[in-house]
């Protein structure tokens, strides 16, 4: 089911059952995958209403469930963990919980504490939820090797359990972790396999097209992400192309995915979400431009998140202005 599908079948269930709370839940979910497509913040805030109603109608597992998604996606991490623990209290023991937490805790650059999530966190060591924590661990951690390792496991133990969605998700971002290490060989046999499982996949997608910049194919990775940004509008692939399309040259390509990237990211900020601050000031500083804008912005993200990304972000920048002070 494609997730324009999946949308309309949840809204027309809470159009037709509107006390229906598993329905809001499903139906934030969806909007939440929406936004990750997007980085549209509508659909943050659909899905936010979304959560919310399943939550006036009862409180329940999923409802927390998603709104501590939410709340991640958003960069509100420190309200994703309130969530969570709503959460673990609903459903002792769920080890989905434990996923969120890690996520949480590694934007705010306690790794530490994921890691202490990890170990106290009970089940199976097929449990894919346990493992996809432990592989975040594992990234946060720089460990490439032990996080592309367990995520496979995790995608093995998806498919034994025929979740094919989570088992394809799961191969994508092994393969995304080794492209980000130079090693894209290595990457390419998973990405094949993901696309048997389920072939019809925005990331999956969006990984080819990295692929593709790793293995030096620049005007295909170019074209790739045109497509993609075009698709959906997503600014943060057009923050992708426009990277690509400054190398090769192209000049009113790159000025075209840069302004393109700009107002999406703006755009979010207009409506009062965070979670765009560091992306903003990494567009920035990549384009050597507004850079004092680009310290606000990275210096307002650590209100937010302290994950090791954001911390190099403003070191860059700061140390860009020390070298280069305004006249």
């Amino acid at each position: 089911m494609s997730l324009d599908t999946r949308i309309n079948h949840y809204q027309s269930r809470v159009r037709r059952f509107p006390k229906l709370y598993p329905a809001h839940s499903a139906l934030a979910s969806a909007y939440l995958d929406k936004a990750k497509q997007t980085h549209d913040p509508v659909w943050v805030q659909r899905a936010r209403e979304a959560a919310a109603e399943s939550l006036a109608i009862q409180p329940n597992f999923a409802g927390f469930q998603a709104m501590a998604a939410i709340c991640n996606f958003a960069h509100r991490f420190e309200e994703a963990i309130e969530w969570s623990n709503k959460a673990a209290q609903t459903s002792p023991g769920d080890t989905s919980v434990a996923a969120a937490l890690v996520e949480s805790n590694i934007g705010l650059g306690r790794v530490q504490e994921a890691e202490q999530v990890c170990a106290q966190t009970s089940g199976s060591t097929e449990d894919f939820y346990r493992l996809i924590a432990q592989a975040r661990v594992a990234v946060a951690k720089r460990e490439v090797d032990q996080a592309s390792q367990t995520y496979i496991q995790a995608a093995n133990a998806a498919g034994r359990q025929a979740a094919n969605d989570f088992s394809a998700w799961a191969l994508i971002m092994a393969a995304g972790i080794l492209i980000d290490a130079g090693r894209p060989a290595e990457a390419r046999p998973l990405l094949d396999r993901a696309e048997n499982i389920d072939s019809n996949n925005y990331i999956l997608d969006l990984h080819r097209a990295e692929l593709a910049e790793a293995e030096g194919q620049l005007s295909e990775a170019l074209r790739l992400y045109g497509r993609l940004a075009d698709r959906n509008g997503d600014p943060a692939v057009h923050a992708r192309a426009f990277q690509v399309a400054r190398i090769l040259g192209r000049e009113a390509e790159a000025r075209r995915h840069f302004t393109a990237a700009e107002h999406g990211y703006q755009k979010a900020l207009d409506a009062g979400e965070v979670y765009t601050l560091g992306a903003l000031a990494r567009l920035y500083l990549e384009a050597d431009v507004h850079l004092d804008r680009a310290l606000e912005l990275s210096t307002q993200c650590l209100n937010y998140q302290r994950d090791a990304l954001t911390l190099q972000t403003l070191e860059t920048i700061q140390r860009k202005l020390r070298n280069n002070p305004s006249p």
